[in-house]
């Protein structure tokens, strides 16, 4: 006597795919780093979203020796996050409104050092030294 073969029918095994390809999708959706920016619409994702934050300062050091004379020099500086935090973002900022006479300060870059945690800056002034009084370097850092 000769066994019978069961075959599936065409519904079954339609089935059987979409479940496999339902499974397959919900684990590459949850797979690491899968979502990045082109997924996240503008202003989705805000500061409280994020987690406790601390904002650090540090100096800039102008090398500028005599205010107002023409010659730029350089003007840098740094904010460090400490071990354990996160680098967001940062800037520089002037500590008070700067007067109405001419510019004498440029910004040249800007930007995070990733592996140091830090944010730099870096300035052409004109100000004699004064930069270091009238500027302060910020990094946004998130708490783990």
């Amino acid at each position: 006597m000769r066994k019978q073969r069961h075959i599936p029918s065409p519904a079954t095994l339609i089935a059987i795919m979409a479940l496999f390809v339902a499974l397959g999708g919900t684990a590459y959706g949850v797979a690491r780093n899968s979502i990045g920016t082109h997924q996240i619409k503008p202003h989705a994702v805000q500061a409280k979203n994020l987690g406790p934050m601390k904002l650090r300062w540090g100096k800039v050091r102008d090398f500028d020796n005599t205010a107002g004379d023409g010659q730029f020099n350089i003007a840098s500086g740094q904010a460090q996050c400490r071990r354990g935090e996160r680098l967001i973002s940062g800037g520089v900022r002037a500590r008070q409104s700067p007067d109405s006479g001419p510019l004498r300060i440029a910004m040249i870059d800007s930007g995070p050092v990733t592996r140091k945690r830090q944010w730099f800056v870096t300035m052409h002034s004109d100000l004699g030294g004064a930069a270091r009084k009238q500027f302060v370097v910020f990094a946004y850092c998130l708490l783990r």
